[in-house]
């Protein structure tokens, strides 16, 4: 090769575009290792490959005199490094669950979040025999939670759900659970057993039944909220209560006859957003209930049911006054 070739092209262009190549596709395979890991192997790998560059590099730097054969060399030095760490991690602790594909993954996610040793909510609902997930906020810092499920309140014998992996927050994390049979559950912090509570797991969210027709009351969930904290329905008659879902998450309506969630008077099925749909409400007495979204406990208000018939009493008519 010419001086002047060499000089002019191959180290001030060339060799240095070459090297950036070589190093960019090895970041790249070795970004696909570390995403196949587990959080802590993956941790791991990089600082040993980090530790590999160092050395390799100290070594390129001690000589007194640098080639192109060096540079390929130490490129090569580390790319095997690289490729062997990732390798061995992933011989010995497999790869890191995979994301389910788009439109595959539980048709009902829970949105539950750990704060000052507690949950914030002690109860949910999910179908029976339909896997769910578990969108679990993990906001205390520093100190680790997770969330297992348990078939009695005493929490004996093994979960049947272990809550892997343990995190420490601030940190969230996607728990999915697979189908349980109708009954109830029990959840609870393996950490801080303190921390616990119930999961009602029912056959089939039912639409309602018993009811439908009459007067028609509107609600929309948007923002994981509903658009009114009250709603007013007719004592002792079917209603109807034709519900929007603007948010791309499952929502219904399920009324109790307190925040106890004791005693259930009407559950809705769940409806993806945006969707509609019309919740036929059976004859409820007069007096104040409690509803929510099993989905979101968090939004919830309160159902007047008051006068006979045709709901809340009308508005007074007004005279009209009479031409002269």
């Amino acid at each position: 090769m010419r001086t002047s070739t060499r000089d002019r092209l191959v180290l001030p262009i060339l060799l240095p575009v070459g090297i950036l190549v070589a190093i960019a596709a090895i970041l790249f395979a070795f970004s696909r290792i570390l995403l196949s890991l587990p959080a802590d192997a993956a941790t791991a790998t990089a600082l040993i490959v980090a530790f590999s560059i160092m050395v390799v590099a100290g070594v390129a730097a001690s000589r007194t005199r640098g080639a192109a054969s060096s540079l390929a060399s130490m490129v090569g030095v580390i790319a095997g490094v690289a490729m062997l760490a990732g390798g061995i991690a992933l011989l010995a602790f497999g790869a890191g669950e995979e994301e389910a594909p788009d439109g595959e993954g539980p048709a009902v996610v829970i949105a539950l979040l750990a704060e000052d040793i507690a949950f914030d909510q002690t109860s949910f609902r999910v179908p029976a025999g339909e896997p769910f997930a578990i969108d679990f906020d993990n906001r205390d810092a520093g100190i680790q939670h997770n969330v297992q499920i348990f078939d009695n309140p005493d929490f004996a014998g093994s979960p049947l759900f272990a809550g892997d992996p343990l995190i420490t927050g601030p940190d969230e994390v996607t728990y999915k659970v697979g189908p349980l049979e109708a009954g109830t559950y029990y959840f609870n912090c393996v950490v801080h057993p303190q921390m616990q509570g119930t999961i009602e797991v029912r056959e089939g969210p039912p639409g309602g039944g018993g009811g439908g027709g009459g007067p028609t009351v509107d609600l929309a969930a948007q923002g994981i909220q509903f658009d009114t904290g009250t709603i007013d329905l007719p004592a002792n008659t079917p209603s109807t209560i034709h519900f929007e879902n603007r948010d791309p998450v499952p929502h219904n309506v399920a009324i109790f006859t307190d925040d106890t969630l004791a005693n259930v008077l009407f559950q809705g099925d769940l409806v993806t957003g945006p969707d509609v749909i019309d919740y036929p409400i059976p004859p409820l007495e007069p007096g104040t209930y409690y509803f929510h979204c099993d989905v979101h406990p968090s939004m919830n208000g309160t159902v007047g049911v008051s006068g006979e018939r045709g709901g809340p009493p009308e508005p007074a008519a007004t005279a009209t006054p009479s031409a002269p």
